[in-house]
C-alpha cells in the first residue's frame, strides 16, 4: 500500500503507526520508498507463512482470519499517516433496529474488516 504521510516522514527504523505495531510480532512489516518519489510503501505478511485454504476459510467466515486484522490495520495506518485521524461510520446508524435496517448494521460492520462494502 502507498502512503503520503503529510506530517513526519516514515523511514525503516521510525516507530511504526499503532494499528500495525498492534498487529505486534505476528507480522512482518516492510517501509520502503514509492517509485518516482510518491510516497511510502507499507508492506505487511504474516511470519507464520501460508495458512491451509480450509482453515482460512472458516476463520475468515467466523471473523477471526488474520488477513482481515491485517487488511483493516493497514487503511487505519494510511488514514492516521495521511488524514492524523481515522475515520469512523456514525454509529448507531439509527436510534433502533429494525428489519430494515439490520442488514445496513451488519454490512457496515463487516465493512472495516474486508475493506469495501
Amino acid at each position: 500500500m502507498t502512503v503520503k504521510p503529510v506530517r513526519a516522514e516514515l523511514t525503516p527504523d521510525s516507530p511504526l503507526p499503532e494499528p500495525l505495531a498492534g498487529l505486534g510480532d505476528a507480522v512482518d512489516v516492510q517501509i520502503r520508498r514509492a517509485p518516482a518519489d510518491q510516497g511510502v510503501e507499507l508492506a505487511v505478511r504474516l511470519r507464520d507463512g501460508a495458512q491451509s485454504p480450509v482453515t482460512a476459510g472458516a476463520r475468515r467466515l467466523a471473523g477471526r482470519d488474520p488477513n482481515q486484522a491485517i487488511r483493516a490495520a493497514l487503511r487505519e495506518a494510511k488514514q492516521l499517516l495521511e488524514t492524523g485521524e481515522v475515520l469512523h461510520p456514525d454509529s448507531p446508524p439509527t436510534t433502533r433496529t429494525t428489519a430494515v435496517n439490520k442488514p445496513l448494521q451488519m454490512a457496515t460492520r463487516l465493512g472495516r474488516r474486508e475493506g469495501r462494502l
